[in-house]
């Protein structure tokens, strides 16, 4: 059960983000708390996704805008760096239940707020501010890129210079994030075989994405995900109060 979970949670989440463009993480996250610790489900989650991203911002190196995207990725690398140091003192079903209610929360905002915020270009003040909140929230749930998008979308000059931009900063942070962990000595070692076979996993999911993303409605597939993550946190914090 937990390698089929793996496995499909992987792929799924790579065809999602193709598609999408957005919420490979989230979308494993939907599903390895059922199945690991708050402590575990967050890294497996993120070390998955490390590769990934990591070829993501190899491929869009070219529109990369280092000014753009260097203040935000240090601040946001730093804060979850240091919030990893904090999650190994946290009682798990607390842990879990809060993770439940961000998901919650999570969910409306992406359903009911996300698409409705268009910024202007930002100030320096407010990026510090996102970046910061959006790092304590990585360090915690390996989630942070919700917060960050809208930023970055207003702060880039384009579609591919903003997803160069966010993918250097989710390959920095993504290092950092499993480094505090390994640091702390919250880094599960035994959870290296689904961390390769995932690893494989979600590159196979954005390939199938890439194949089939002119079939499918990015935005019907996005709102399915989103509704997905609410439902998701609503049965956690079901199972945990």
């Amino acid at each position: 059960m937990i390698w089929f979970a793996v496995l499909v949670g992987s792929t799924l989440a790579g065809i999602v983000q193709t598609v999408t463009g957005f919420g490979a993480v989230v979308t494993m996250m939907m599903i390895f708390p059922f199945l690991f610790t708050m402590i575990d489900a967050p890294m497996l989650a993120l070390a998955i996704n490390t590769l990934y991203v990591f070829v993501l911002c190899w491929k869009y190196r070219e529109h990369l805008d280092w000014r753009i995207a260097l203040p935000p990725t240090i601040i946001y690398s730093v804060v979850g760096f240091l919030v990893t140091g904090l999650v190994g003192s946290v009682d798990l079903k607390v842990l879990v239940i809060v993770f439940a209610i961000f998901l919650i929360i999570l969910s409306l905002y992406l359903v009911f707020v996300s698409s409705r915020i268009k910024l202007q270009k930002p100030s320096p003040l407010i990026g510090v501010g996102i970046s910061f909140l959006s790092g304590v929230t990585s360090g915690l749930f390996a989630i942070g890129g919700p917060p960050m998008a809208p930023y970055m979308l207003a702060a880039t000059k384009d579609h591919k210079s903003y997803l160069a931009c966010m993918q250097l900063m989710f390959s920095i942070s993504s290092l950092m994030n499993l480094i505090g962990r390994m640091v702390n000595g919250i880094f599960n070692y035994s959870l290296w075989p689904y961390i390769a076979a995932g690893s494989v996993c979600i590159l196979v999911g954005m390939k199938f994405g890439e194949a089939i993303t002119d079939r499918l409605n990015p935005d019907l597939l996005r709102r399915i995900v989103h509704i997905g993550v609410g439902v998701s946190g609503l049965i956690l914090l079901l199972q945990n109060i």
